[in-house]
């Protein structure tokens, strides 16, 4: 007698049991995500946190670049090159004549004259130049990599040459200085006249500098170097021929040293022309308005040739 297939899957439903008739899960099911109670960090979770801790303290530590810095950095780049050596030997001639002259009592101030009419231009175009061509035959790797902004970069190599005049004018003073206590005819009102004098020579100068960078970055050295220099040295020899050359940093380099000490414009002692020594030295406030220019002239010429460096494709 054949089983009937009713009491067939009877059979089978007992044997196999309860769970026979258990549902399949489904692929939908095996997918679903598992609970995770709140609280508990997962290994992802905890890695990527770390990960994102390590990268804000990295962050926090690395310094910010500033026009400090950026100086600071300028100054150790040639603190042993040449601008420094130009700045000092360039400064040694003329006030060693002064020097050499002294034991006799009469300190002659025409050497000074010769210096910041004559030699003191040619000593800021040449170690403005190196200083800006140096990072140009590099294709301003050093700038590019420092992490300064280029304009702070900029203002800081104009910082540095301004430093580089300041120092050179500093060794004709102390050179004068010597010479007077040699002399017999050293004096505080004598050390701070001719303290103003160096400080006036190095500022209304100071238009050379940015001028420069940006023409041998422009145009290149040759450029950088003769076209500042042309127009101090023919500014400074026509001081007659302008109306206020007190107003112009070319003449005004000539002219306004006169109200500190004894010495005109063509380098001559001030006896040899009182009238014109005492109308120079006599009008103060022109020659500190002169003055004033000539470090807003230096200001207005750094911004705006650091503006000009910051967005320039060739530095890239």
């Amino acid at each position: 007698m054949m089983a009937s297939p009713d009491r067939c899957s009877a059979a089978n439903a007992g044997r196999l049991g309860v769970s026979a008739q258990a549902p399949r899960a489904t692929s939908t099911d095996a997918q679903a995500p598992r609970a995770v109670p709140a609280g508990t960090r997962t290994p992802r979770a905890s890695s990527a946190n770390g990960q994102a801790r390590c990268a804000t303290s990295t962050d926090a530590q690395v310094p910010r670049a500033t026009l400090g810095s950026a100086l600071a950095a300028e100054v150790r780049k040639f603190r042993h090159a040449a601008p420094m050596r130009l700045a000092l030997i360039m400064a040694l001639p003329f006030p060693l004549i002064a020097l050499l002259t002294a034991p006799s009592g009469n300190v002659s101030f025409s050497p000074w004259n010769y210096w910041y009419v004559l030699l003191m231009p040619v000593t800021i175009a040449l170690f403005t130049g190196c200083v800006a061509n140096a990072d140009a035959r590099m294709r301003n790797r050093p700038l590019l990599g420092s992490g300064a902004p280029l304009g702070q970069a900029w203002w800081a190599k104009a910082l540095w040459c301004l430093m580089l005049s300041g120092l050179s004018n500093l060794v004709v003073l102390a050179l004068y200085i010597a010479a007077l206590a040699i002399g017999g005819g050293l004096s505080a009102a004598a050390v701070l006249t001719m303290a103003l004098a160096a400080l006036a020579t190095t500022i209304t100068s100071a238009w050379m500098i940015p001028a420069g960078l940006f023409l041998t970055a422009r145009a290149g050295l040759l450029a950088g170097i003769f076209l500042p220099l042309a127009v101090q040295l023919v500014g400074g020899f026509a001081w007659s021929a302008i109306p206020v050359p007190q107003l112009f940093p070319p003449s005004a380099t000539t002219v306004i040293p006169t109200a500190f000490i004894p010495v005109l414009p063509s380098g001559e002692p001030l006896a040899a022309d009182t009238v014109l020594g005492g109308a120079l030295a006599a009008n103060g406030a022109l020659t500190w308005v002169g003055i004033a220019v000539a470090a807003l002239t230096f200001v207005l010429l750094t911004a705006a040739s650091a503006a000009w460096f910051a967005q320039s494709e060739e530095v890239r």
